[in-house]
Parts: C-alpha cells; structure tokens; sequence
C-alpha cells in the first residue's frame, strides 16, 4: 500500500467503480484512477475523508447521486486494518471511517523509514528547471529576493524529496543598459573620491555600497587603470567589476540563508554563443517579426498579450524580451522538460509574453509555469518600515538575516502563499514564545528530546523497541495520529500544486496537537506499557517535525 492515503483510498474506489459501472469505469473507460476526488474531512462525525464521485456520475449514469453512492458502497470492501466503515451523507457523498489499526500501523511506518517517511520516488516526473532571485547584480539582496529565494529553495528541496528531478538556476542579468548604468555610477562615484567635482544623475544607483566599491578600487591597479582611461573606456571595464563584487556578495548573502544553486547562467553566454540572434532567425522563420522603422518588432497572436513587443530597437540592441526568448529556449534545448520561473509580483505583466515566445518557436507554453511572489513589508515597534530600492533606502536580506537568523527568516518568509502580501513582524521573529511560529515549531522538536534526556537521567525506561499501541486510547492521541499520517498527502499535493507554504502551515498545526496534549498528559508516566506507547508516538512526532523542517531548510534543534 502506498504511504498516500488518499491514493490508497482512490484505488480501492476505483476498482468498484470498474466492477459496478464498467461502461464508464471500464477498461476502455475514460476517467483514470487519478480523476477520483478524496478529500479530508474537517469534522470528524462524516468520517475520515470524503468522495463525491457519485455526484460527478450521477448525470452520466442517469442515476440520482444517492442512487448511484448506494451501488459504489456495495462494491467496497471493509477491512478491519483499513476502511472500519463507508456511509453515504448529503446529496451523495461517501464518508470513509479508517480503522484505529491503520493509524498505528502509520507510528510503525514512520519509525521503520525515519527521514524518508515521506520521500518518494518518482522516475515518470519530467526534469524541472527552477529558476529564482536572478536579482540584477547592481546591488545586494533585499528583503523582497529574500523571500523569493526562500520559496523556490523550499520548492526544489520538496520537489526533490517527492522524487521529482531538479535543478536549480540563477539567471544574471550581467548585460544591457543596467550595467551600464551600474559602471557609470562606479566611475562616477570613483572620481568623486579622487576629489572630482561631479553631479551624480538621479537614476543612478544611489545606495552607500556603491560608494564602498569605489573605495575598494582606490589605489588598485585596476583603479589605476581607470585613472588612464577616458569615461567611454574605462566603462565596461568598471561594469565587469562591480558586477563581478556585487554578484560574489549575492552568493554569500546566498550561502548563509541556506540557498546554493546548481548553476549561475550568465545572459552574457547568450551573446557570446550567438544564442539571441539564432532566436531571431527562427522566429523570422516563422513569420513572426516584422521590421518597423528599423526595429523588429514580436507579432502578438490571440490573447497573449494587448499588444506587439519590439525585441530589437533601430539602434540594433536587443531589449530584455529579446534576451529572455533565448534564454528561455536555451534552457529547453539543454533538455529540461518542465520550467518554474519565480518571479517579483511586478512582473505579472510579463508573464503572457514570455509564453508566446516559447509558443512561436514551437515549444509548448504549459512547458513554463511562472510563479509570482509579492511584496514584504517589514515590521519592527508595529510600525511599516519604510523602503525604496530607487533611491537606495532598502532592508537588505543580510541586515534581516543578522537580526533575526537564518531559520527565522527562511519560515516567516514560508507563512504565506507566495502571491499574498507579507508582513514580516522583526520583533515577533527573535520572540521566544508560542505566537512565533519557527520558535513554536522548533521547541516541538527540542521537546521531545528532552523528553527522552530526561528519562535517561531518571533511570527511567525509555525503550520503545516494542510497544503496544492499544494503550494509545485517548481522542488526542489519534488526532496526532492521523495528523501524522496526512504528512505524505500533503507534501505529494504541495509539490503537484507548487506550493511549499503548505509544509509550514501544516507543521504549525501539528505542534497545535503535540503542545496540547503534552500539556494534558504526561509522557513519562509510570505505567510501563502506557510510557513505551506515549513515546513511541512523540518519537514519531519528532522525526516528522524534522522531516518537515528539513524541506524548508531550517534546523531541527534538540536543546532551546
């Protein structure tokens, strides 16, 4: 039986379907084992889960939905280690009882597979490229790109862990006029420090680590250099090095939150290996650019986008579009089957443009699922910080890192859907108390451990090599249960919809059920076959605690 209890659910019903209704469910059937809905119930008087695949028949069988569930529950076996019990509710659904049996042998699974309780293989997934941040090297990481990064690092851990095959990429924008402007705020800065006077335009970067670059190249041979040079020729060599430092400060800030990619991909690759232009003839190919007064412009289809897009301007430059269509069948034509693109909120717009890109040179635009994460607003005192990267007034990823840690950060920027809006309260972060959720979490996990340190230091017995789990009776201790027993479904559901928020939200309610009930009932009681049982389950509580916390990359202490 598979550790996914809604498939082990899916099949048995589907195979009834098969016996009582083969025109439909037959082996020429159309609906596959997969289309059979099983939900989990949220009361527990309507059972454990729920189908409603007799009101999606009813019309096609031409049956009453109640009609067509009384013909389903008679071709479904009970089973004493499985389906206690089957009964129709409402309209037509199907309420499933799992026998007592089937949650304890679920404490056993977890102790028999420990950290791949979980873990899946799948070798029919297709191979998933997944690139985040790819924030331009023209400054540090802010809180925004923190926040990102920390969703597709959570996504390709998951993802990995149910099996599928990743790779994760950082896309560096190090061409084009933003670094242009990058090396211009260089050498102007530089020649301010050399004591020039100079006015330094308002839509240069502005931010003080600009001035530290310049600092960096004074008395330097490369700083020397640039003295010699005129501005036009100094540029693209000041260009190369503040990109060069920028991005080097990136992959440390990177490297302490925990994030390493697979591979930096240069945009600079793209010209070098003519990749744009190649892109350019094919799309011509197609019929798919017109020449406009000496620029070419993409020739919208359909509903793609409001309107046609220049990818090459008169002055012979390709713009960003032009650059992201290569870049984009670059990484199909290295063999990638599936794309997952992170990208800021405010680049929803460009979402449509990049898939009838992708559409026009022939490859299929569901290839690419973009995923857009919004804004954070940061909080300290319950006031918002005020930000803006413009002028260079910005929180950077670091600063908050300092603050508040690694595992903090990484879990509060996980506490929502990446497409909502996030307040990041600085203060409820460091706070050691049950309203900070990573701190909720964690002490779970250090919890437990003590538990177990204690009984050793008590003499205590704490073998739990075999233990009886009928003395595991009480309404809280199943409820643990079958929590625990949902931690594959959902992970198997978090990575098919890609949504790695799901793992905090469920780890959070589950430390609802431990806090409560160690707060109710002691583990370490004296009744030698109650104790073995109480620690058997908290033991396997532990171990999903850090199965979870491991997917989103925040440690699993034994001591808080």
């Amino acid at each position: 039986m598979t550790d996914l209890v809604k498939d082990s659910i899916r099949e048995i019903l589907y195979k009834s379907l098969e016996k009582v209704f083969p025109s439909i469910y037959g082996v020429d059937g159309e609906p596959s084992e997969k289309s059979v809905e099983v939900s989990r119930s949220k009361d527990a008087r309507f059972g454990d889960y729920a189908t409603n695949v007799a009101l999606t028949l009813s019309k096609k069988l031409g049956l009453k939905p109640r009609d067509s569930a009384r013909t389903i529950l008679g071709a479904i076996p009970l089973a004493p280690d499985f389906i206690e019990n089957c009964e129709i509710a409402g309209p037509g659904f199907i309420n499933f009882k799992i026998s007592s049996a089937f949650w304890k042998q679920k404490l056993t699974s977890i102790h028999d597979r420990k950290n791949l309780y979980g873990h899946a293989n799948a070798a029919d997934q297709p191979l998933v490229l997944i690139e985040f941040v790819s924030a331009n090297p023209t400054g540090p990481l802010h809180v925004g790109h923190g926040r990102g990064a920390a969703v597709g690092d959570c996504l390709a851990r998951l993802l990995r862990f149910r099996g599928y095959k990743v790779e994760t990429e950082y896309y560096v924008n190090d061409a084009g006029n933003q670094m242009k402007i990058l090396g211009r705020s260089l050498l102007l800065r530089y020649q301010e420090l050399l004591g020039k006077n100079i006015e330094f335009p308002g839509d240069h970067y502005q931010g003080d680590y600009i001035k530290e670059l310049a600092q960096g190249l004074k008395g330097t041979a490369l700083g020397n250099e640039l003295e010699s040079l005129s501005f036009d020729e100094a540029l693209p060599l000041a260009s190369d090095f503040a990109c060069h430092r920028i991005l080097e400060g990136i992959q440390e800030d990177l490297r302490v939150f925990g994030v390493n990619f697979d591979r930096y991909f240069s945009e600079k690759s793209l010209y070098a290996q003519d990749a744009i232009k190649k892109a350019l003839d094919e799309l011509t190919k197609r019929d798919k650019l017109e020449n406009r007064e000496g620029a070419i412009w993409f020739k919208m289809s359909g509903d793609e986008d409001e309107k046609d897009r220049v990818l090459v301007r008169a002055s012979g430059e390709p713009t960003y579009f032009a650059a992201d269509i290569a870049y984009h069948k670059n990484k199909l034509d290295r063999g990638y089957e599936s794309l997952v693109d992170i990208w800021g909120s405010d680049h929803h717009g460009y979402v449509p443009r990049v898939k009838a890109g992708m559409d026009a040179l022939g490859y299929a635009p569901d290839k690419l699922r973009v995923m857009l994460v919004q804004f954070v607003n940061l909080i300290r005192d319950g006031k918002k910080i005020s930000m803006s990267t413009r002028s260079g007034e910005f929180v950077t990823l670091r600063e908050v890192l300092d603050e508040v840690g690694t595992d903090a950060a990484r879990f509060f920027f996980l506490t929502k859907r990446s497409d909502s809006h996030l307040d990041f309260d600085l203060d409820l972060a460091k706070r050691q108390s049950r309203d900070n959720p990573v701190y909720y979490v964690q002490y779970v996990h250090a919890r437990i451990a003590s538990i177990f340190r204690i009984a050793v230091e008590r003499n205590v017995d704490s073998d739990i090599s075999d233990p009886d789990l009928s003395a595991l009776d009480l309404p809280e201790e199943e409820a643990i249960m079958k929590s625990l027993a949902d931690f594959p479904d959902m992970l198997a559901e978090a990575a098919d919809a890609m949504e790695p928020h799901r793992v905090t939200f469920y780890l959070v309610e589950l430390s609802d059920l431990f806090h409560s009930y160690y707060h109710d009932n002691k583990v370490l009681t004296q009744d030698d076959r109650v104790r073995k049982a109480r620690l058997f389950l908290v033991e396997a509580v532990r171990q999903v605690i850090h199965n979870g916390l491991s997917i989103l990359g925040v440690t699993a202490p034994d001591r808080m």
